[in-house]
């Protein structure tokens, strides 16, 4: 039987059907190395190395013993041999596998475009594409093969450009677009990019094709020069411009002709980004391979994304509308939104119009932010325990609410500037005094001490007023808590999480309906939002004595425990005392030492009215 390694895209071992076949997977990282690297025999020092470089030699060799046990396991249920191993050597067998490299070497005898077609489809995917985090030596190889394929593309291109019409246009525009991903200076394949939108008659704001930037930018230091075969963190840089993607939107309940035309409306702001040089954009396939993933957040801290532009069809009555969202990574932050019309009035601009439009809001609001990035960003291990921190606070129960305290604590001891995370644990310390319900005094001023300390830090973020707006809230100091609410808006208007909070605030302060509004806002803004938004809406709706549409509320919450005493009173209100009791008997499964006065005492109503209604339902309820 014949089997192929295959390297680009999915690392994997197939046979002569296309089938996968089961192989340990440093079994084939070894076999990838003696290929990509054109040697047959290797020592087993370099091997280990490469393969388990950030543990001590001894761990290291031994984890290559247990390997070699593994392969040579495999190798005989196929009755196949594609390494052999001598005390000091790891051998690859000659002819004993095929791979997706093997035409890279010896195809130049092709003319210009034939090379390029090939090129482009060999190298749609990135080498080792999908392999799991590895050590650095791995990592830095894996880099070094990926610049190697990259500079062969470009080279491709470049000889290739002045001779492609036709499809072959289309396939120069997106190779173009993917080498710029990878190396925003490039100044000769920009020019190629921007030759082939300029006959296919897409014409982009002048400012957008600028070598510079569409708003002042603070000086900076000078591009580092790019070589073609530079390994990708040396192409980078400290200096690399943000990194933003734009996800196409999902079809949902949209007709099909709206979701193509919203596709390609994606892809056409992502091509005009990529004439920026104060962006590195993301390749729309690779975009469109992002938005399937399922765990979205670890993806984009792997591809080291600073923004993205998520996007959503919406029906509006008769109206199909794509609604766009500038997110910063970082602190989950809504930048910028819009909303842009797709029936046939709104069709009347035209495509590239609406393009040009999302591109230039991008393009000014990714600068405007870039100096917080480079706080966030300044020192990557902080960064990494923030990113943490924020991943464990989005869970409203008590050990990951500890676990984000853990970790808001370690990126400050990295870095004690780091606003964000200070912010970050303020926020941990008033969400265990709100899930412990025992009015613990300590908690709120630990909470507020923190809030503070992040303003202190750096009065230009909305989290921090946010954060203290919250303490004051729960200290019932109503109007500092109104006003230092709406600071925060200010500064951060489209915030879903200050939104939110400030919504929380005002149906605390008596004022639900205004509440219900703020946070129906939050919800459009972030429309798979953490529990806490339906927790809020849920109690304005039941202040407002829409009692069915509280329940419906905590429905849509992931973990409805916290807001159990919520659900009881609703359903006490609706006269149905056996689905109340469910509610009354989980609360103090939850919380054995509940007490109904103690619990009333500290809950912030500002008003007696509020209050009084909260307290009849948990009565009705059996409280």
């Amino acid at each position: 039987m014949k089997f192929r390694l295959q390297t680009l895209g999915r690392l994997r071992l197939v046979d002569e059907d296309e089938c996968d076949v089961a192989f340990p997977e440093k079994g084939l990282l070894i076999l990838a190395q003696a290929i990509a690297g054109g040697h047959r025999e290797q020592s087993r020092n370099d091997v280990a190395k490469l393969l388990w470089n950030e543990v001590v030699p001894s761990q290291a060799f031994v984890n290559l013993r247990k390997t070699i046990s593994r392969v040579t396991a495999r190798q005989e249920e196929l009755g196949h041999t594609f390494l052999s191993f001598s005390p000091s050597t790891v051998r690859m067998e000659p002819d004993a596998i095929a791979s997706d490299l093997d035409d890279i070497v010896g195809n130049d005898d092709q003319d210009a475009l034939s090379r390029f077609r090939w090129a482009a489809e060999k190298f749609r995917d990135d080498f080792l594409k999908d392999l799991k985090s590895q050590g650095q030596a791995l990592r830095d190889w894996i880099a070094q093969q990926r610049a190697d394929h990259a500079a062969l593309l470009r080279e491709t291109l470049i000889n290739a450009a002045e001779k492609a019409s036709g499809p072959d246009r289309r396939l120069v525009r997106s190779t173009a677009v993917k080498l710029l991903e990878r190396s925003p200076e490039d100044d000769d394949v920009r020019k190629i990019l921007e030759t082939a939108l300029a006959l296919e008659g897409r014409q982009y704001d002048a400012r957008l094709l600028q070598r510079g930037s569409p708003q002042p930018m603070p000086a900076t230091a000078a591009p580092l020069p790019v070589a073609a075969n530079a390994p990708l963190a040396e192409i980078m840089g400290d200096m690399r411009p943000p990194r933003v993607v734009l996800l196409p939107p999902g079809a949902g309940n949209a007709d099909a002709t709206a979701t193509l035309f919203a596709h390609s409306l994606i892809e056409d702001v992502t091509i005009g980004l990529c004439a920026l040089r104060s962006v590195s954009v993301i390749a729309p396939y690779t975009a469109a391979q992002i938005s399937l993933q399922a765990d979205k957040a670890s993806t984009y801290e792997q591809h080291a994304i600073s923004y993205i532009l998520d996007t959503r069809l919406t029906n509006e009555g008769s109206r199909q509308t794509l609604f766009t969202q500038l997110i910063f990574f970082a602190n989950d932050e809504v930048i910028w939104a819009d909303r842009f019309t797709l029936d046939d009035r709104g069709l009347m601009k035209s495509r590239q119009e609406i393009a040009r439009q999302i591109a230039f809001a991008i393009a000014s609001q990714v600068e405007r932010n870039e100096t917080m990035r480079k706080t966030y960003e300044g020192n990557g291990g902080s960064y990494r325990s923030y990113l943490l921190g924020q991943r464990y606070l989005k869970q409203l129960n008590l050990p990951e609410v500890r676990r984000a305290r853990k970790s808001f604590r370690e990126a400050l001891t990295q870095n004690a500037d780091l606003a964000p995370a200070m912010s970050g644990l303020a926020r941990s310390y008033f969400v265990e005094w709100l899930l412990t319900a025992r009015g613990d005094s300590e908690l709120l001023a630990l909470a507020e001490q923190h809030a503070r300390d992040a303003i202190a830090i750096d009065d230009t973020l909305a989290a921090g007023y946010r954060e203290l707006g919250v303490v004051k809230l729960y200290s019932r100091q109503f109007d500092e808590s109104i006003e230092f609410h709406e600071r925060a808006e200010a500064l951060s208007p489209q915030h879903a999480n200050v939104i939110a909070s400030y919504a929380d605030t005002l149906v605390q302060a008596s004022r639900p309906d205004g509440g219900l509004r703020k946070i129906e806002t939050a919800i459009n803004l972030n429309p798979i939002a953490p529990d806490e938004y339906f927790w809020t809406a849920a109690g304005a709706c039941y202040s407002l004595g829409q009692y069915d549409q509280a329940l419906a509320y905590i429905d849509r919450m992931r973990d409805p425990t916290p807001a159990d005493r919520l659900a009881a009173a609703s359903w006490g209100m609706l006269g149905n005392r056996k689905k109340a009791g469910q509610y009354v008997r989980k609360t103090f499964e939850v919380h054995p030492d509940f007490n109904l006065e103690k619990w009333m005492a500290i809950v912030p109503f500002r008003e007696e009215w509020q209050k009084a209604h909260y307290g009849e339902g948990l009565r009705k309820a059996g409280f």
